[in-house]
């Protein structure tokens, strides 16, 4: 009985001992000389997907910090990714955006139009007030 006991209490406590190590964290710790520094992650995850749900890829996310319209010029581009197998593009922006003060910038999706152009092909329009340590994840409705 005894034994039965103590292997209960051993599983149990590995268990325990596990899952506190084991903790899913956004941020990471860097070592730097003898001290320690937190890096906090910024990043914006979004998904071409038609509005039947059926992801694109290989359309091009273009992230603006002015609203993009049919009747001026594309604006200046800040970055651009093109989504992957899933219709995902996931912008790691922990360099770019260092600030904590909250920026409005504006998601539209692109196929390139084979002569150096693009075609817009966003039906909804992402647009999100990004900080530094700000995650988001959303999706694009695209035609």
């Amino acid at each position: 009985m005894k034994t039965k006991f103590l292997k209960v209490t051993i599983l149990v406590l590995v268990t325990i001992f596990t899952i506190s190590c084991s903790k899913d964290d956004d941020s990471s710790s860097i070592e730097t000389n003898g001290g320690s520094s937190t890096t906090t992650s910024t990043w914006v995850k979004l998904t071409a997907t038609t509005s039947a749900g059926v992801p694109k890829p290989n359309y091009i996310i273009m992230m603006f910090d002015q609203p993009v319209t049919s009747i001026s010029t594309l604006p200046p581009i800040k970055k651009q990714v093109t989504t992957d197998a899933s219709g995902l593009a996931y912008f790691d922006l922990n360099a770019m955006i260092t600030s904590n003060t909250p920026t409005t910038y504006y998601f539209e999706a692109f196929v390139s139009n084979g002569s150096g152009g693009y075609t817009w092909k966003s039906v909804t329009h992402y647009q999100t007030n990004l900080a530094k340590g700000t995650m988001a994840t959303s999706s694009i409705i695209v035609n």
